[in-house]
């Protein structure tokens, strides 16, 4: 596919275009750290049922990534991501007219789909035209990037709704998503040029989309693939189950701070989000290495964990927090350890298996964690104990997982 012949300043602008997508991506996903208080309050939801709404997202999100790669392999970025997410306009509208918890659902399962390119379409321009040390460095510019979503579900998304409401927050989120659909339409052209599938008709762009499902039986077959995907299933899950599920609820509860100081936590956990991936790009220990690195550094995670669950400090509480938010962008990693295991013709369909795992272990993080206090049944302790203990015990398995099923293969 000739990808070079477009300048390397527009790659660049366009690919600025369609992380602000993402941005939003992350926004929608982190806004029920905040809204949690007031959607328990509102809908009269337990800590099971809340979680089974937020995770909807997630289950959506996570479907929907090894079909969006199927899509943007073979109808190119633009086509896909400019048919796909005007799901999360609907999706938001819904949300903010939601007067049942199922309504709420739908919405959030609206969202999911919408969002489901934002990133892999970032990622895929990023893999045309950047390798190497500048492809880490480009996917951990654009991590940080989307993390300035996390922004507005911080300290602002408190303010909407102590002021508006928190159904301003969706609407102010559906108007955003148009806004970056007209932003993509109108900025991101000419992207699939070179694309391979571009010549042929629709009827035979759909058989080869079909087709293209079976290439993942080889993706499951390589030995690392099970050790690989296991990690990536529960770091970036534990994180986004503190941040955009309990993080709120905790303060208010536990700690019996105000949902402006939940905001401004969440604010720094924003700020720590835009630039730790960075830093975990400028210390990727390089091919070889990573493995030994990732089978030591994702235990911060578990300890962190085992501390917030009793802590009833604040101050303690506040830096597992931030130890959390900084551990967990070994993201960074993760991606190039499998992009040193799969060779270049399998890489696009990796990084969809990858994102499916990310954000399918989101899901089922928040959900076990709903239910984590009538499965503990803890004397004495309240939900947030059974809660960041079963995300250490999930987080656990996974690294276990890895270190076993991922271990490099033996020199004969």
């Amino acid at each position: 596919m000739n990808t070079q012949s477009i300048p390397i300043n527009k790659v660049k602008l366009m690919l600025y275009f369609l992380l602000s997508g993402f941005i939003l991506s992350q926004a929608y996903r982190t806004v029920g750290g905040i809204l949690s208080v007031p959607l328990k309050t509102e809908f009269m939801l337990d800590s099971d049922r809340l979680a089974g709404v937020i995770g909807s997202f997630h289950i959506a999100f996570g479907c929907l990534q090894v079909v969006i790669g199927i899509l943007i392999d073979n109808f190119g970025i633009r086509k896909t991501i400019l048919v796909v997410s005007p799901f999360s306009v609907v999706g938001a509208v819904l949300s903010a007219m939601a007067v049942s918890p199922a309504m709420l659902q739908w919405g959030q399962i609206l969202i999911g789909f919408g969002c489901a390119p934002a990133f892999l379409a970032c990622i895929v321009l990023m893999a045309r035209h950047f390798s190497g040390k500048q492809f880490s460095m480009m996917y951990a510019f654009a991590l940080g990037s989307g993390s300035l979503g996390l922004i507005f579900t911080a300290t602002p998304t408190a303010w909407l709704v102590g002021h508006f409401g928190w159904r301003s927050c969706f609407y102010i989120l559906a108007v955003l998503s148009f806004l970056t659909w007209l932003l993509i339409y109108f900025g991101v052209r000419n992207v699939d040029s070179g694309l391979e599938a571009s010549s042929l008709s629709l009827k035979q762009k759909t058989l080869v989309a079909v087709r293209s499902i079976s290439g993942y039986k080889a993706l499951l077959k390589i030995r690392e693939t099970p050790g690989i995907l296991s990690l990536v299933f529960v770091i970036y899950a534990a994180f986004l189950t503190l941040r955009g599920l309990w993080l709120g609820p905790l303060l208010v509860e536990r700690h019996h701070a105000s949902l402006v100081f939940a905001g401004n936590l969440a604010l720094l956990l924003s700020i720590i989000s835009v630039f730790s991936p960075m830093l975990f790009g400028r210390l990727d220990p390089g091919p070889g290495k990573r493995y030994a690195y990732l089978c030591v550094q994702p235990w911060v995670l578990v300890i962190a964990f085992v501390v917030l669950a009793y802590s009833q400090q604040l101050w303690l509480s506040i830096a597992a927090i931030v130890v959390i938010a900084v551990a967990a962008s070994n993201t960074v990693w993760q991606l190039a350890d499998a992009k040193e295991v799969y060779p270049q013709n399998m890489q696009g369909r990796a990084i969809a298996l990858f994102n499916t795992s990310l954000f399918l272990g989101a899901s089922f993080m928040q959900w076990i964690s709903g239910k984590a206090h009538d499965i503990f049944n803890l004397q004495g302790q309240d939900i947030f104990t059974s809660a960041f203990l079963m995300s250490a015990i999930v987080l656990s398995i996974g690294i276990i997982a890895y270190i076993i099923l991922r271990r490099p293969a033996r020199r004969v």
